[in-house]
C-alpha cells in the first residue's frame, strides 16, 4: 500500500485533482438524475391509481347511462299502451254514443 502513495500524490499533483473532482460531480449527477427519476416514478404510480379512478367512476357513469336508458324506454312503452288504451276507451264510448243517437 506504501508504493501506491508517491504515486497517487504525483497524479493528484499533476492533474489528477480535477478528473477525481469530475468524477464525483458526475456521481453526485447521476445520485441526482435517480432521485428525480424515482421521485417521477412515485408521482405516475400515484397517478396511476387516479386513471384507475376515473375509469372506475367513467364505467359506473355508463352503466348508469344504461340503465337510464332501459328505464326511459319502460316508461315510454308503458306511455304508449296507456294512450293506446285511452284511445280505444273514447272509440268505444264514442260509438256507444252514436249507437244511443241512431
Amino acid at each position: 500500500m506504501g508504493e501506491w502513495i508517491p504515486i497517487l500524490a504525483v497524479f493528484l499533483i499533476f492533474g489528477g485533482g480535477g478528473l477525481v473532482v469530475k468524477i464525483v460531480e458526475d456521481m453526485n449527477k447521476t445520485r441526482l438524475e435517480m432521485a428525480r427519476l424515482r421521485a417521477q416514478n412515485q408521482s405516475l404510480a400515484a397517478g396511476g391509481s387516479d386513471v384507475t379512478a376515473l375509469r372506475e367512476e367513467v364505467a359506473l357513469l355508463r352503466k348508469e347511462m344504461h340503465d337510464l336508458r332501459d328505464t326511459t324506454t319502460q316508461y315510454d312503452l308503458s306511455f304508449d299502451t296507456a294512450l293506446q288504451r285511452l284511445e280505444s276507451r273514447v272509440n268505444q264510448i264514442e260509438q256507444q254514443r252514436q249507437q244511443i243517437r241512431n
